[in-house]
């Protein structure tokens, strides 16, 4: 598939298939509310334990079933919800631990410098897809990442993808504080955190499949 059309692809997928957007919506407005008390970085608030352990909690489930519905979606075919919602029972130890290890290599390596974050958020991206779509443990599952992500041209490329989103959505923040009275910040703000999560994870799914089936 030509990047354009992978790109375009990937940007419909969450409006042809609104259940992408519709667990988005809902887990970005939980970490809106808990970011409200406290920043994920801010150490010193009393309420940081609270934001920092909803994201703990919040994101195995939401890859859990998000990632199998992504993948449906790009098949074009129908999720079987009761199988999703069994798995995800499974795959919650597996994807809690991997998110701890993560957060604390990528805060380590940006405590450090910002580009050794990036570098070590990007080589250990495809961790949730190995452990969701194979079944792996959380270790194995990063160290299949970091397998994935030695061609460095193609991770290069995928963090461009990331970075633009980002950017984007980073962008019309901005506008809306500036702009936009209180009620349309916080629905933009979480709309648009909803879309960015879905995309991202739609486009670190697909290159996953493409680097498996080229493997």
């Amino acid at each position: 598939m030509r990047t354009w059309e992978r790109l375009k692809r990937g940007l419909l997928l969450p409006l042809r298939s609104p259940v992408l957007l519709a667990l988005s919506v809902g887990y970005s407005g939980l970490l809106y509310m808990a970011g409200l008390q406290a920043g994920f970085l801010d150490v010193r608030n009393p309420y940081w334990v609270l934001s920092i352990g909803g994201l703990l909690l919040l994101s195995p489930i939401y890859h859990a079933l998000l990632l199998p519905a992504i993948a449906s979606a790009l098949r074009g075919t129908r999720v079987d919800w009761r199988t999703v919602v069994s798995d995800a029972q499974e795959l919650f130890p597996r994807l809690f631990l991997g998110e701890v290890v993560v957060g604390a290599a990528v805060i380590v390596g940006g405590l450090l410098l910002f580009i050794p974050g990036i570098y070590v958020g990007m080589r250990l991206i495809y961790y949730k897809q190995a452990i969701v779509f194979e079944r792996r443990q959380a270790i194995p599952a990063l160290r299949e990442s970091l397998r994935m992500t030695l061609d460095g041209r193609s991770t290069v490329g995928l963090f461009l993808y990331l970075a633009a989103l980002y950017g984007c959505t980073a962008g019309l923040d901005l506008l809306l504080i500036t702009y936009a009275p209180g009620l349309v910040v916080h629905v933009g703000s979480v709309t648009g955190t909803a879309l960015l999560v879905v995309w991202m994870n739609t486009f670190v799914t697909s290159s996953y499949v493409a680097r498996e089936d080229g493997a």
